[in-house]
């Protein structure tokens, strides 16, 4: 094959990984929906975009051994295919999560799974999370460094608003042991969602300069 059809493959496996962090990111606004407006169907719609997500990572993962073989990449193509396994394996992840999100709200439907004082940090939480995930498409659109570096701080948002969760929840919360774990645990799938952001962001960097710097 020739040098364009080997373009056309690193075309093609860059595409996808756009198209699974438009997925990523669609996924955590559904289960944000699906848990502040405890709605069902966004719930459900969540655990259905998340199977196309794995089917997006199969398609990573069998473009690669296509672009080893067949070509001869230089230092700066085999940064991508390497860069390009781990991205998909944290946007899966990322879609993962927030089907843990939604998995919580359809086990608890059609009782509501955030108590009226927990509604705004969960809000916050979520819209944060949203943003990261916006800007991670971005910066895999981009490629720029300084969006990317970016992620870091707002990941310490996230992190900063589940340290208030857990302290709202062992503060006498009023709303039983089951809630509090159950908002525990949706804390901490948004926190996890936002770190597998900063390093999908990580790997970006290391593509663009040979090193990780994040």
């Amino acid at each position: 094959m020739g040098r364009d059809s080997y373009d056309e493959q690193l075309d093609r496996l860059t595409g996808v990984l756009a198209t699974m962090s438009r997925g990523a990111s669609a996924a955590i606004r559904g289960a944000s929906v699906a848990l502040l407006d405890v709605d069902r169907g966004a719930a459900e719609a969540v655990l259905v975009g998340d199977a196309v997500l794995d089917g997006q990572r199969a398609d990573v993962e069998a473009l690669i051994p296509q672009v080893l073989v067949r070509h001869q990449p230089v230092a700066s193509d085999l940064r991508l295919v390497l860069c390009a396994l781990r991205i998909a394996s944290d946007l899966e992840r990322m879609g993962d999560l927030a089907v843990h999100v939604a998995k919580i709200v359809l086990m608890r439907h059609p009782v509501g799974v955030v108590p009226e004082p927990a509604v705004p940090l969960m809000t916050a939480m979520a819209d944060a999370a949203a943003r990261i995930a916006d800007k991670t498409a971005v910066v895999l659109a981009t490629r720029d460094r300084l969006d990317a570096m970016q992620l870091g701080l707002d990941d310490d948002e996230v992190d900063a608003a589940q340290e208030r969760l857990l302290s709202m929840l062992v503060s006498a919360w009023p709303y039983g042991v089951e809630s509090a774990i159950d908002l525990a645990l949706v804390g901490r799938y948004y926190e996890r969602y936002a770190d597998h952001a900063v390093n999908v962001a990580r790997q970006v960097v290391y593509l663009v300069t040979g090193t990780i710097r994040l």
